[in-house]
């Protein structure tokens, strides 16, 4: 299997890819989203989630600019369905085009940083969610557990961890993805040398990069800042940042040496790790990486 690129970042990928085969028209009430038997009206839970929704992928079909400064790979998406229409949004993975990945990617980092997704605006989405999908999603946990990466995002508790963790970690996930290093994105340098990768065992390696490279240390440092001084304060949110839903656990078992340097400057500078803060949300969802290669290549 190839190395995946930014997979902080796939999670959000993923939903994408899911989103495309349910584009629904730019009207769509929330019982239309959701297939209710006519009739029938959303639960609080899914009001919320169609409120605060990853998986929107109307502007496919109504080449409308999204507006949720929250959700950067809308906006990315936007950007690469407009500049290439027979894309239908999509990133081939195979191979990507990396000058019109890049174009894209300067587009959406500069819609973003105006007027851009604030703590409050994060936070306010994910705790409306976690309190309004409180059943849902302890009856998701009851059956699927938590930590198995192996989220079902086609259940409606399953739905509403997969958004409580991408509002959650917006903030870094914006800054990752328009990290430059040498003039480059290193997102769309981690794109390019995972599909030039065909290794099956670099274990020296996370994101088609090498643990040392600068792209990794910024961008494990970056995930290490925000959730040291941001750890998760909704009850739900904090069931769910176990096992393989840790990113930063993902990091430190690919990359011991390099996280283990930067965690020990961030403890000899006064900044507290505790393992309530390792809770972080890791947004791999194994069972669904099959799918996004079969979307993408």
């Amino acid at each position: 299997m190839k190395s995946f690129s930014f997979f902080v970042l796939l999670n959000v990928l993923i939903l994408f890819a899911y989103a495309q085969d349910q584009t629904l028209p730019a009207a769509a009430t929330c019982e239309l989203t959701f297939a209710l038997q006519q009739g029938s009206t959303c639960t609080p839970c899914q009001q919320a989630l169609f409120k605060h929704n990853p998986l929107d992928s109307s502007f496919l079909e109504t080449k409308k600019q999204p507006s949720d400064k929250c959700l950067f790979t809308s906006f990315l998406f936007y950007h690469i369905s407009v500049n290439d229409p027979s894309s239908n949004g999509t990133i081939n993975l195979d191979s990507p085009d990396i000058p019109k990945l890049t174009l894209a990617f300067d587009q959406a980092c500069a819609d973003t940083a105006n007027n851009a997704c604030s703590e409050s605006d994060s936070k306010n989405a994910y705790t409306e969610v976690a309190n309004a999908c409180d059943v849902e999603v302890n009856e998701y946990i009851s059956v699927n557990g938590t930590g198995t990466g192996e989220t079902n995002i086609s259940s409606v508790g399953g739905r509403a961890i997969s958004t409580m963790i991408n509002y959650y970690i917006a903030i870094p996930t914006r800054d990752n993805f328009c990290l430059k290093i040498n003039n480059q994105y290193c997102s769309v340098k981690s794109f390019e040398q995972s599909s030039q990768n065909t290794s099956t065992s670099n274990t020296n390696t996370i994101n088609g990069l090498s643990c040392e490279d600068e792209c990794n240390k910024q961008s494990y440092k970056n995930l290490l800042s925000y959730q040291s001084s941001h750890p998760p304060d909704a009850r739900n949110l904090q069931k769910v940042f176990i096992g393989k839903n840790n990113q930063l656990a993902s990091y430190e078992a690919r990359c011991p040496n390099m996280t283990s340097n930067i965690a020990n400057n961030f403890k000899s500078d006064g900044q507290k790790l505790t393992h309530q803060f390792y809770n972080f949300s890791g947004i791999i969802l194994i069972s669904l990486v099959g799918f996004i290669y079969t979307t993408f290549m």
